[in-house]
């Protein structure tokens, strides 16, 4: 999903996917990183360790051959541990690497690939210790995912326009993906709260017409979240809706 939702100006956030934590073990904290350091603790007597260490992570190496210009998907899935892709060119060169995507924690890239020739894909853990069962797979990417992607990258960048253009498109090319009425969504707002800048407070200084293009969008989403068994977060979103027409927090 997409990171942004309205909740924020509600007061709260709502989260489809859980954030990373760090793990304590044994007085250790595995970062969002490659590297281990000591939890923040009393100083009792004397300093008994006090290093910071590095590992390597092992990652698996695969191979495939594509031309100039064409446009791949490629997923690493697991259900055992947080998976981490890296995609390089024929020269070894780094194209791009993914750990989470789309507020999913399976590593996904999308990528058009710039010449013809044999690529890399390095897979492994985002952890770098932690490992398990996978599943790794290349395939031609669907005008959807090109589109959709891109729509991820510009709001990435913060261009909020063009990302609702993007959305639009992706919405176009597949009228049933509740993520493209969500995306679509928040970049309608975060473009607003751009442009009023200081003078945007909440949702009653949006115009009538981009109040009913946000509102039309949140509940084709959750339309379509209902419908995929997502009832929960479809509540959540209709909640972020009756925010945006009204101007009050919903009461729970």
């Amino acid at each position: 999903m997409p990171n942004f939702s309205i909740s924020s100006l509600m007061g709260r956030q709502v989260h489809h996917w859980p954030h990373r934590q760090c793990h304590r073990l044994a007085g250790l904290v595995v970062s969002m990183g490659t590297v281990l350091t000591l939890c923040t603790m009393p100083t009792v007597a004397q300093t008994i360790l006090d290093e910071q260490f590095e590992f390597q992570p092992q990652q698996d190496r695969y191979t495939f051959t594509a031309e100039a210009g064409q446009t791949v998907i490629i997923e690493m899935v697991s259900e055992e541990f947080d998976t981490f892709i890296t995609l390089l060119n024929p020269a070894g060169e780094v194209l791009d690497q993914n750990d989470d995507y789309n507020g999913t924690p399976q590593a996904t890239i999308i990528a058009k690939l710039p010449e013809s020739g044999e690529y890399t894909l390095l897979a492994g853990s985002f952890y770098g210790l932690a490992g398990g069962d996978y599943r790794v797979s290349v395939k031609p990417a669907t005008d959807f995912q090109w589109v959709y992607d891109r729509a991820l990258k510009l709001m990435q960048s913060e261009d909020y326009s063009e990302a609702a253009e993007a959305y639009q498109a992706a919405i176009t090319l597949e009228p049933s993906q509740p993520d493209s009425y969500l995306g679509r969504a928040d970049a309608l707002l975060r473009q607003q709260a751009l442009l009023l800048g200081e003078e945007f407070s909440g949702p009653n200084d949006l115009s009538d017409e981009i109040r009913a293009d946000i509102i039309e969008n949140y509940e084709k989403a959750a339309q379509f979240y209902a419908a995929n068994g997502e009832n929960d977060f479809a509540s959540l979103i209709l909640e972020q809706a009756e925010f945006v027409r009204s101007g009050q927090v919903p009461e729970r």
